[in-house]
């Protein structure tokens, strides 16, 4: 498990978890949070030197409990969390919505899931962590 990349997911469709770790969970390490605010507790977790730090970020948007712009913005803030790779995947697809988090929070990607399904997606995923 040592040599796997690292991938810290948020996501909170249960059914895309499972198709997402049936994909890619051979290959990679996959460790998912339902919630803002659990991802705002590993980022804090990172951040402090308590968990390990993974290769890329893939985040939703539109959580339960909060906007995942916030564990964006917490990511950015610290210098051991701002370099990670994040791919936003979320059904958000508004334009300025987009710019900003490219621009402004340095987002590698920002897909919009209807246009991304998995079988698009994970290529894309495997191909940034080679």
């Amino acid at each position: 498990m040592a040599n796997k990349k690292k991938i810290f997911w948020v996501e909170d469709e249960q059914g895309l978890i499972k198709v997402y770790t049936d994909a890619l969970g051979e290959n990679f390490e996959l460790e998912f949070a339902k919630l803002a605010q659990t991802a705002l507790d590993k980022v804090g977790e990172i951040q402090q030197g308590k968990a390990e730090k993974p290769s890329l970020i893939v985040i939703d948007l539109l959580l339960p409990d909060m906007n995942g712009i916030v564990v964006l913005q917490a990511l950015k803030k610290s210098a051991l969390t701002k370099d990670i790779p994040i791919v936003v995947l979320t059904n958000y697809g508004e334009e300025e919505a987009q710019e900003k988090l490219l621009k402004g929070l340095q987002v590698e990607k920002y897909l919009v899931k209807t246009k991304w399904p998995p079988n698009k997606l994970i290529p894309l995923i495997e191909d940034m962590l080679k």
